[in-house]
């Protein structure tokens, strides 16, 4: 016997993923600001610092969902050992979010982002997804 999921309750489910998307968005964009304004980085207006994070945060989550997808399938697969599975990780999110950075700064007339911003912003980035996932795991075990 097959389930269906009626549809005010997909329409529930989209609406509420969206919520939280929309949530996670405002977030990352007010945090984001906040380092990248203390680290240097410049902007035309807020309207091209709310594009510049929303592009950020379409490209930033699929590329670094992909890429823990096939870091997670090499641990298991080649059995790395998890200080070897955590540096790879960190210089991989690294890379990825200075990279992404940079090519939305070369596109984007708008915003200016020194080098050394994109590397620091790179790193607390990190220690801060490093953070969230460490408290989260706290939380888990209560």
């Amino acid at each position: 016997m097959k389930s269906k999921i009626p549809l005010f309750q997909l329409i529930f489910i989209i609406l509420f993923i969206s919520v939280l998307a929309l949530i996670a968005f405002c977030i990352f964009t007010v945090v984001g600001i906040g380092f990248l304004s203390f680290l240097g980085f410049e902007y035309d207006s807020v309207k091209s610092v709310l594009f510049f994070f929303l592009v950020y945060f379409c490209v930033n989550t699929p590329v670094d969902f992909v890429c823990t997808f096939f870091l997670d399938i090499a641990k298991y697969v080649s059995r790395l050992p998890h200080p070897l599975y955590k540096l790879l990780e960190s210089l991989l999110d690294i890379s990825i979010t200075f990279i992404t950075i940079n090519v939305i700064d070369y596109f984007m007339s708008s915003i200016c982002i020194p080098y050394t911003t994109g590397i620091l912003f790179s790193i607390l980035s990190y220690m801060l997804s490093q953070c969230s996932d460490f408290l989260r795991k706290e939380r888990n075990k209560i």
